[in-house]
């Protein structure tokens, strides 16, 4: 008799991105507390990971390396890059350091206080392919910056790192990613909306 398939869900860390230089908010994004919870953006953006169901096996905050970041959970990593390559420079190597049996990382930057655990499981709950990857799309565009991006797509990543190619639309619609990338589409920009200067937090 052939047996079942498996119906265990499949395995994905998540990562908070909080390496940007926070130049125009003249502060550490990281640090700023969010509007409702009051925790630093960067515990926030953990606890709504965290949320999810089914849960991520591993949670990271992707910093740079002099980057001063509030004390994490002890389950939480930390991953360290120098903070001139942009998103690329922390994406590139998380998906490379995965175990095998994590296929996927849920990304999401750390300046996007609105950003919440029901826009984040409707990435999740599409449960993709080993080689697929699923990017948010808001009225506004592509979210490079939220997505779950598949592990196997790594050698492309560290290719363009390598090669100084470090704009993830870019990549994404290149070869040989195009074909293997999911979109879900948002109706509302509300939940991608960045804290850029510090009017955007008033």
């Amino acid at each position: 008799m052939t047996p079942p398939p498996s119906t265990a869900p499949f395995a994905y860390a998540a990562a908070v991105l909080c390496g940007g230089h926070s130049v125009r908010m003249g502060a550490d994004k990281a640090h700023l507390p969010h509007p409702s919870s009051n925790l630093p953006l960067v515990l926030h953006q953990l606890s709504t990971l965290a949320a999810l169901s089914p849960p991520p096996v591993a949670l990271t905050a992707a910093a740079r390396t002099d980057q001063s970041l509030p004390p994490l959970p002890a389950a939480v990593t930390r991953h360290d890059d120098d903070g001139t390559a942009g998103p690329l420079g922390a994406l590139a190597p998380l998906l490379t350091d995965q175990p095998p049996a994590v296929s996927h990382v849920l990304v999401l930057p750390v300046d996007t206080p609105y950003l919440d655990a029901p826009t984040l499981q409707a990435l999740v709950a599409i449960a993709p392919s080993p080689d697929t990857s699923v990017v948010a799309r808001s009225p506004a565009g592509l979210q490079p910056l939220v997505a779950l991006y598949a592990r196997a797509h790594a050698p492309a990543f560290a290719d363009a790192l390598a090669a100084g190619r470090l704009g993830l639309q870019r990549l994404l619609s290149s070869a040989p990613l195009a074909n293997t990338v999911t979109t879900v589409p948002f109706a509302d920009t509300t939940p991608f909306t960045n804290w850029n200067r510090p009017t955007d937090r008033t």
